[in-house]
Formats: C-alpha cells, sequence, structure tokens
C-alpha cells in the first residue's frame, strides 16, 4: 500500500509514515522515489519517539528502578511512561515505536531492554517489566524515595495510596518524610500495596 493509505489506517501522518519507514520501524521499500508499505498496521497507531531527553530519563529509569534525579514535568512523563509499560499489553512495542526501531548507542540495563524490544524479544521485555520489586530499604531516606517513586509511577495520591494500603493517611507522609516509623505492621501493608517487597528495613523503635 502507498504511505497516505498506510497512514489513514494508522491515524498518522504520511510525513511521520516516511520517517518510521527510513528508520525501519514499519516495514517498507522504496520503488523509485515513493515508499511502498508491505504491511498494513491494523488498528494500531505508530506512536511519535521521544525526545533525547525522555527517552535518556526513560532508560536511567529502567537501570535504577526509580525516578531519582528527576524533577518537574520530565519526572511526571518518566513515571507515566514507566506506568504504561508495567500495564500494557505489548509493552516491547510501546518502546520500539518511542525509539523509531533504533538501538540506543549507548547500553546499559535500561538501554539493554529496548534493545531487545527491537530484536523482537517481547517475552523477554514482559519478563523484566514484571519481576517483584524487590527494594533493600535499610535506611529512612531510602524507604522515602522508592516509596515517592513507587506511587508517583502507580498514578497514585498519598491518600489514594493509604486507603489502597488500608493504613492512616499520616503514615503515609510521615514515611515519604523519611521520619521514624513505628507501626511496622502500617508499613509493610504500604509496601505490599505498591509491589514492593522489601529485604531490609530500617530499623526501628517499636517500645
Amino acid at each position: 500500500m502507498n504511505v497516505a493509505e498506510y497512514a489513514e489506517l494508522a491515524g498518522v501522518s504520511p510525513r511521520r509514515v516516511r520517517a518510521l519507514a527510513r528508520a525501519g520501524a514499519v516495514p517498507a521499500y522504496k520503488v523509485g522515489r515513493r515508499w511502498v508499505v508491505a504491511a498494513p498496521p491494523g488498528r494500531r497507531a505508530v506512536r511519535r519517539p521521544l525526545s533525547e531527553a525522555s527517552q535518556h530519563a526513560l532508560v536511567r529509569a529502567l537501570h535504577t528502578t526509580s525516578l531519582e534525579g528527576l524533577s518537574g514535568q520530565l519526572r511526571a512523563r518518566t513515571a507515566e511512561r514507566l506506568r504504561s509499560l508495567r500495564t500494557v499489553e505489548d509493552p516491547a512495542e510501546l518502546l520500539v515505536d518511542w525509539w523509531a526501531g533504533r538501538p540506543p548507542t549507548h547500553l546499559d540495563g535500561g538501554s539493554n531492554l529496548v534493545v531487545h524490544a527491537i530484536a523482537g524479544n517481547k517475552e523477554r521485555v514482559r519478563e523484566v517489566l514484571h519481576r517483584p520489586r524487590q527494594r533493600y530499604l535499610r535506611y529512612p531516606s531510602t524507604l522515602a524515595r522508592v516509596v515517592r517513586d513507587e506511587r508517583a509511577i502507580q498514578g497514585l495520591t498519598r491518600s489514594d495510596l493509604a486507603e489502597r494500603a488500608g493504613v492512616d493517611r499520616n503514615l503515609v507522609v510521615t514515611i515519604e518524610r523519611a521520619m521514624p516509623v513505628r507501626d511496622l505492621a502500617g508499613l509493610r501493608k504500604v509496601l505490599r500495596a505498591l509491589g514492593v517487597e522489601p529485604t531490609a528495613l530500617p530499623a526501628m523503635d517499636l517500645r
């Protein structure tokens, strides 16, 4: 099919289809100066690639399993993208689109996942994203960061998290401010509500 036909089916502009064809993100070849797309897109719209800054933020977040070092809109958007990767049926498809089918030049734990997605290793991508979230939470500052990050990634307010965990909202505030926590059972409920498995917790004065 021609570019215009593919663009209409995919819900994107013809210019976008040409860019994806040049990047190898859609199955296409050239006849003279025109692109011919070899396969229909079905009902899936091809998503716009991320900016370089957004790609860097996302691979770092995937590598560190945190939003550390991010702030403002970049933090919020990275959290939303992590949430999408955890919940969509085909996270590899998302990564391929966000990188326009081009492997990252620098490889680490996060960008390796993009490489697997582009190589078609969909089950590997799912397995990595759905691993149990085990965390070493020996220090109150680490505990606070992990709870803040996971709450942001899951799109929860403090009140949402407290309700899900069945605890008082003040406990969530205490945890996120790295203040002393004396309710061990409540803390474990909060972590369980976030799907976090602690391998260590801060020392507590439970008197």
